[in-house]
Formats: C-alpha cells, structure tokens, sequence
C-alpha cells in the first residue's frame, strides 16, 4: 500500500486528478456509505469543481491509499483505491485546525489503511503549522457507538469528543396546510419583524449585512468542546462562497428577517445540487442571540422552505444537522416534521499527539 497526495496549490492537481481521482472518490463513497440507508455525500462532480476552482477561504489536500503489486490484485499507481482522505485547512481564520475526512473501503479495513492516512493526514498539518486535528463520524441512530467502526477508530486515534449532531430529514412535499398552521402560530410572536426569501445571490444592498450574519454563525451557533475561533466573513468571503456554489452546479433559496430598524437579525439557506435533485440540504440557520425568542426561526424556515418547494418540485426531502443540545432549533425542526436517523460525532486531537500515538503506540497504531 502506497499514498498519493495533492492539493488545490499544487501545479501537478490536474495530472493526480486525472489519474486518481476516481478510485479516490470510489474509496470514499464505499466507506461513507457502508450500512447508511442515505449517506448524504458529496457528489463526484462538486467535490471535482469545487477541487478544480479552489476555495479562497481553505487550502485541500486529497490522498488516496492505493494497493500495491504484492497487496493483493494491484500494481503500482494501477492499484484499486483502498481509501480516502481530505484535509481541510482554514486559512482566513481557525489556522489552528485542520480538519480531516477519512474513509476507508469495508473490504480494506483492519489493514491499517485509516491509519496510515491519518499519520500522513497528521504530517502535512504539521508541515503546515496546524496543533489540531478535527474529524467526524456519522452514524445511524440504531447503530450502537461501541460496534460502529468509525466510533471505535475515533477513540482509538485519541480524538476528544467535541460536539455531538443530530441528523433529521424532512419527506416533501409538507402538506401546504401543514405550513399554514405553523406560520399563523408563530406569526403573532413576531410583531415589528418582517420576513421574506429570495433564490440566488444575496443582493447587493444586504451582502454586508449578511457577512456578519455569516460570522455570527460561529460564535452563537452550539460548538460544544470544539476549539473554534471566530470566522473572518466580508463581502468577498460571500461572493466567492456563491461563486464556489455556482461552478459546483449548487442553487439556494434564502430567508432572511430583518426587525423595526431593517436590520437583517436571522436567515436560514437551503441548497439543492444538479447533481442530486432530489435533496434539499437546510444549511445554516441563525436568529442572533438577542432577537431570539420571537418564533423567527420557525418564520424563517417556512418561508426558505416554501420558496425552494416553489422552485424544486422535484426535491423529495430535506436533510439538517443540528447539535443534540440546540434544543430550540430541534423543537422546530420537529414541529416541521422532521424525523432523527442519525448521528454525527465530532472530535479533536493535537497534532503532536496523534502524530507520537501513532509513531509509538500500541501494536496496531505504528506506522
């Protein structure tokens, strides 16, 4: 076994690409989707562009674990994909993170495949000045923690967990009623607020407003034990956020609330891929802290929902993510009629230890 690296600032991506990007996203789509009913993954053609394109916000790197000639029926860079990883890391804000996805082929694992990636993983966070390291599992609900092989690698990786997140889905189309009522019960709620939703870019007079919405996000949204920084947002951080989205073949629909003064207090955003029509994915979600307790959250999500619905009759559910002690935002979810399947778990390591871990630790996690 061998890994192969690249990254959106390295000259070669386009020839790696070419060469390994496919067995890279069969690796990971055959771990990420092993024993889930619906895995939500990213599909080839937007992790492809949004590769291609290369975020101004984060720098990529892309590794894929190959068999070799005397692994089994592979030879050399010829060899199958045994796994998958991308390391995110954050360069306008949160340098301290690098943020790890690993993926490992249910007939690859116990061969220490996920383990080498994540020591190469861990290396080139060093090399970049990262002290930790961030992952995630996700599981279904009724899959016991102690039994699901993503749990058991986190906990033996040494990762701390941080942050718990519950995943819900929403069948469509909600009954029109249905939306009715929840809008007439949280409406009177809401008096000297307005609410409204639009698709697309967020026009022009409203971009500033909507880049410390964005900001906020990461101070007043539930990150458990997570070591997050505040985000740096502007205006150009959102436009180059639609950009991405647009090459990615991605539309949205967003609500937005603004209160007396016109001062935008919340919005919400749902997304929908050409290359997944049939989900919706409900991105974030945000009334700031001081105007909470007015129902906008529900105003909001009925208002993106109805105007997404409009536009994408073709969408049969939605999927969310909210932390399990975000109790509010989970109460309306429900009441929309949401349904819990799974679980994600968030967990962080430092850099250096994961890295002496798995140089020098049990039999199993050498290198």
């Amino acid at each position: 076994m061998h890994i192969e690296v690249t990254s959106t600032q390295d000259p070669g991506r386009a020839a790696w690409l070419a060469e390994f990007f496919d067995r890279w996203y069969v690796a990971r789509l055959a771990g990420e989707s092993h024993d889930r009913a619906d895995p939500a993954a990213w599909q080839p053609a937007e992790l492809r562009a949004e590769f291609e394109h290369g975020p101004e916000d984060e720098v990529l790197h892309w590794l894929v674990a190959l068999e070799d000639a005397d692994d089994g029926d592979g030879a050399g860079s010829g060899g199958r994909g045994l796994g998958s990883a991308e390391v995110r890391m954050p360069v306008l804000d949160n340098t301290h993170v690098a943020a790890v996805t690993i993926a490992v082929a249910p007939e690859a694992r116990r061969r220490g495949v996920g383990t080498r990636l994540l020591a190469a993983a861990a290396d080139l966070a060093a090399a970049s000045g990262r002290t930790v390291l961030r992952t995630e599992t996700e599981r279904p609900v009724e899959a016991p923690e102690d039994t699901w092989p993503g749990s058991i690698a986190l906990q033996r990786w040494g990762f701390v967990p941080g942050l718990v997140e519950a995943r819900r889905q929403l069948a469509l189309p909600v009954p029109p009623d249905a939306l009715d009522a929840l809008e007439a019960s949280a409406r009177p709620h809401a008096a000297g607020y307005r609410w409204w939703a639009f698709a697309g870019p967020v026009p022009e007079p409203d971009v500033v407003a909507m880049a410390g919405l964005m900001a906020r996000m990461s101070t007043d949204a539930p990150q458990g034990d997570l070591t997050v920084e505040p985000e740096v947002w502007d205006p150009a951080r959102v436009r180059a956020a639609e950009a991405m989205r647009t090459a990615q073949g991605r539309r949205t629909w967003t609500a937005v609330a603004a209160d007396a003064t016109g001062t935008l207090v919340g919005y919400t955003m749902l997304v929908q891929s050409a290359h997944e029509p049939e989900r919706l994915l409900q991105w974030d979600t945000l009334v700031v802290a001081e105007h909470r307790g007015h129902r906008l959250g529900m105003l909001l999500k009925v208002a993106a929902l109805r105007a997404a619905v409009a536009d994408a009759p073709e969408a049969r559910r939605v999927s969310t993510w909210n932390a399990t002690t975000n109790g509010p935002m989970i109460a309306v979810n429900e009441a929309l009629g949401f349904l819990l399947d799974e679980l994600c778990e968030e967990g962080e390591v430092g850099v250096e230890d994961v890295r002496s871990r798995l140089a020098v630790g049990p039999e199993g996690l050498r290198r």
